[in-house]
């Protein structure tokens, strides 16, 4: 985790220091360790500096070549080090203990835009080419690592948060209805081009930027698609073996650090599986670990407590363990700090269990939390129906759909057939249905306003105009690892760890593991033996406990957020309910809102009803987040 900023004039003015120093210092959460910032003529870059080694901590950043023709800012952390070093042996300038920035530097200096398809891990970063007077940008495949900009013909700038940008002389701070509209539509957001405000824009996931005084042009370097990786035809029983062994180097890979490292441990299959991988390393001791802990949310009194799950792992574990008991209390009061560390209204209701959490990381010393992310999308597995049926095992594709256990174990034969009978309708079929019976969109919450509704349709209809993704057990990994609300949660983590002074990794997203995955023929996954997650049970085998490995399903912490939000609720309702004219009328109703708000009150739903885009807090959120000052 680090801070970035940098501000490009193409009119020719000079970038003042005390510019930089300003976009730093919005983000002085990020750069504990100190801000290191430089500016010559029309260009500046600075850094804020979260020091994990002790070699970071001696050195400064931004970095420029021998000959000053680059210069480089990153937010970044370099999985393969160690193979990008090798490779770029030629350059003698690194000297024997490069930073991951200089790295990044000499890889753009020998490969230029290509030098992306080298990397592993998250980063995000600029490099100034004073030569051609052109900057480039590039950001990881999943968008850990964050990157905005705003851009107009005399000023291009960039920075890890929106805050750093608004700050800025002749940007304004207007909201963005369109992303509005989103969350009060659906009660989700996405990571696309687009943020809360106007003019501040996203580089997306997996994507880079070239800026040239003719403007921005933006391009997607990295896709999520099985042809990236050999599809090498191995015995069934194989593919799990070399699932575990580049899961083990990803978790090997992100305990490369100097300081304490904790590993989120929920009693699931993924953060179970990170635990007993890098247990398997401790004992191993090849190489030397930092201190590792293990950290858990327990949930006293509720269903979804897996108290006795983390145990189980816990028995099996090396490492000390940090604990939170988690409580159900009002979280009103908590809103405007989380708004304006999210810079929309995208507040955590949860946000006391990631304060205390924070309190716990902090005593022990921890400044890197491996976390499991990324494990549901690589090893859920997928509907293999539309592959069966594709070639042409019409009966296999029944029995999957009536007696394979991974149907049967969600009840879902019913669903399943019925996803087979969309499938299997012929394309002619559904056009001529499609021509007299248009779909029907997604019902939307009673108290948007028409000129809300409208907009929505219209942001709708234009998703739906991307390349639909194939319907396939491989398209579905895909679909779900592309997903912009998948890397919305990321950013959005990745945001709220750095105010708790941690950077998060993600050892499921390494590169090498996820293209493996994709690469894997469907016909080697669907013969996997298992109701659940059949390809990363096979994988950790007997490593990980048997109470883990006879689960068979995901804890839902439904009942916690329907608990937390009736907590807070009240207080709430009596924060909107006053005289004083709502910032965001135009797109809510604001009488169906708060009956809609007592409705909720007097009748709670069931926890296992809950769902964020039945409530009316979304758009709680929009109005207290609008009535905040967009600059704070």
């Amino acid at each position: 985790m680090a801070g970035i900023a940098g501000v490009v004039q193409w009119d020719g003015v000079a970038v003042e220091a005390a510019t930089i120093a300003a976009m730093l210092d919005t983000v002085r959460h990020r750069g504990p360790d100190g801000f290191h910032l430089e500016a010559h003529g029309s260009v500046g870059f600075g850094h804020a500096c979260l020091a994990l080694t002790a070699n970071e901590r001696a050195r400064t950043r931004p970095v420029s070549t021998p000959d000053g023709r680059y210069r480089l800012v990153a937010d970044a952390r370099l999985a393969n080090r160690r193979e990008l070093r090798q490779a770029l042996a030629a350059a003698t300038w690194l000297g024997d203990a490069p930073l991951d920035a200089e790295i990044l530097l000499a890889a753009y200096e020998r490969w230029g835009a290509e030098a992306v398809q080298e990397l592993r891990g998250d980063f995000a970063f600029a490099v100034w080419d004073e030569a051609r007077r052109t900057l480039y940008a590039a950001r990881d495949p999943f968008g850990v690592k964050p990157f905005f900009y705003t851009s107009d013909a005399a000023r291009f700038a960039f920075a890890s948060e929106p805050k750093q940008l608004l700050i800025l002389a002749g940007v304004r701070a207007t909201p963005n209805e369109a992303a509005l509209v989103e969350v009060l539509a659906t009660g989700r957001y996405r990571a696309t081009e687009e943020t809360f405000h106007a003019d501040v824009a996203r580089l997306r996931a997996a994507h880079a930027l070239e800026v040239t005084a003719e403007g921005v042009r933006v391009t997607r370097w990295w896709h999520p698609d099985a042809r990236a990786a050999a599809a090498q035809r191995l015995p069934d029983d194989e593919y799990p073996r070399r699932y575990y062994q580049l899961l083990r180097r990803a978790v090997e890979r992100a305990l490369d650090v100097e300081v304490p490292v904790a590993i989120e441990l929920s009693g699931g299959y993924d953060s179970s599986s990170v635990v007993v991988t890098a247990a398997e390393l401790h004992a191993e001791r090849q190489r030397p670990l930092p201190p590792v802990h293990t950290l858990s949310q327990r949930y006293p009194g509720l269903p979804c407590d897996e108290g006795e799950m983390i145990d189980a792992v816990l028995a099996v574990s090396p490492f000390p363990a940090l604990r939170i008991d988690v409580a159900v209390a009002d979280y009103s009061a908590g809103l405007d700090d989380e708004l304006r560390k999210c810079d929309g209204p995208l507040a955590e209701i949860s946000w006391e269990r990631r304060r205390a959490e924070s309190g716990q990381l902090a005593a022990a010393g921890c400044r890197v939390v491996l976390t499991g992310i990324g494990g549901d999308e690589l090893a859920w597995d997928p509907d293999f129906a539309p592959d069966l049926w594709r070639s042409r095992r019409y009966l296999a594709a029944l029995r999957y759909c009536l007696r394979d256990p991974r149907v049967r174990r969600d009840r879902d034969r019913r669903d399943a057939l019925l996803r087979l009978l969309r499938f299997a309708v012929p394309a002619a079929v559904k056009r001529t249905v499609r021509r007299f019976r248009p779909a029907a969109g997604a019902p939307l919450p009673p108290w948007l306003t028409p000129r809300a509704v409208r907009e929505f349709r219209r942001h709708e209809a234009a998703q739906r105009a991307e390349p639909p993704v194939s319907p396939s057990a491989q398209g579905a990994v895909r679909r779900w690892l592309d997903s912009l609300e998948f890397h919305a949660r990321l950013e959005e983590q990745e945001c709220l760890s750095a105010w708790c002074g941690v950077e998060r990794r993600h050892p499921f997203l390494d590169r090498d593991l996820v293209e493996f995955v994709l690469a894997i023929p469907w016909q080697a996954r669907y013969r996997q033996p298992g109701a659940f997650k059949t390809l990363l049970v096979r994988a950790l085998g007997a490593r990980l406990p048997e109470r883990i490995r006879a689960r068979n399903g995901k804890t839902v912490f439904d009942a916690y957020f329907v608990a937390l939000h009736e907590a807070g609720l009240p207080a709430l309702q009596a924060r909107l309910g006053g005289a004083a004219p709502w910032m965001s009328g135009a797109l809510v109703e604001r009488a169906a809102l708060l009956a809609a708000a007592e409705r909720r009150r007097q009748a709670p739903v069931a926890a296992a009803t809950f769902a964020p885009s039945s409530l009316p807090l979304a758009a709680a959120l929009v109005e207290v987040w609008l009535r905040r000052p967009m600059h704070g």
